[in-house]
């Protein structure tokens, strides 16, 4: 009993220690932080869930294996102006796909995401289709956790202690590897949030339910005065089992964020509303 108290003790002393030491200065920086990880994290939920408007640019590399069948690899780049209230998304999406079954075809979707409606251009046809209503409420649910990036703080504060805190002149550096059991339920229900179902009508818990992550790594960015995210990369492999059919998929997700607070406008052009073809589903 006392080896188990002593063990916990240490184990928490470790932890709160790694929580109120100051960011390691990269080699010839100056500019130096006396701050804690604690102390930036929580300054930087504070000020992200302030914002009402930011930018993101993304490049989200992907290869996925099914089995034998070859592999898929799909290049997006995806560019979103965001505006908090009410929540309107601006999107365009250009995705190149190569590999087993591809012909290295690019094509090019624009989308507009309101309370009003979800607008999206036909890449095939470059018109413009409306889709339900109900649609357009599911896809705001989904993309209000990814356009604040203080979401994705208030995700990851439940491992604050395992973060690596550094500093350079400009900026906080926070790193995450978020590999191992310790994060399988928090990364499963983010996979499942980003694909509730794939399309396949099956419940998330039961999709990933043999599901396994590897070489998880969160690197968070803040801006030393702002304490605002300037950019959030994830590199993760996730092997999946479903149906006796085996699943491997690699994600390199790089995002940007900049002109916080600078979209004053963001509504869906007049001729897009009155030429978008209604389509139910």
């Amino acid at each position: 009993m006392k080896k188990s108290i002593l063990f916990t003790t240490a184990a928490l002393t470790l932890a709160l220690t790694a929580c109120t030491e100051t960011a390691e200065p990269a080699e010839g920086s100056k500019d130096t932080s006396s701050m804690t990880l604690e102390e930036v994290y929580s300054q930087a939920i504070e000020k992200n869930n302030e914002i009402n408007s930011v930018k993101s640019s993304a490049v989200l590399n992907q290869s996925v294996t099914m089995g034998e069948e070859g592999t898929i690899n799909t290049v997006s780049e995806i560019d979103m102006s965001i505006m908090n209230d009410p929540l309107t998304i601006h999107q365009v999406n250009t995705t190149k796909m190569t590999g087993e079954g591809t012909d290295g075809e690019s094509f090019t979707a624009e989308s507009y995401i309101t309370d009003e409606g979800f607008f999206m251009q036909d890449p095939t046809t470059n018109e413009w289709v409306k889709l339900p209503a109900e649609m357009s409420e599911q896809l705001l649910q989904l993309n209000e956790s990814q356009s604040n990036p203080a979401t994705e703080l208030e995700t990851l504060e439940a491992y604050i202690e395992d973060f690596r805190f550094e500093q350079n002149d400009d900026s906080f550096i926070l790193t995450l590897n978020a590999s191992g059991e310790k994060f399988s339920d928090m990364l499963i229900e983010q996979t499942g949030e980003l694909m509730p179902d794939l399309g396949l009508g099956v419940p998330a818990e039961t999709l990933f339910q043999d599901t396994t992550f590897e070489d998880v790594l969160y690197v968070i960015t803040l801006d030393k005065e702002t304490f605002l995210i300037e950019s959030l990369d994830l590199d993760m492999t996730m092997n999946m089992n479903f149906a006796e059919q085996s699943m491997v998929m690699e994600q390199k997700l790089k995002s940007v964020y900049t002109d916080y607070n600078a979209v004053d406008d963001l509504t869906v052009p007049q001729e897009i509303i009155e030429s978008a073809v209604e389509i139910e589903m």
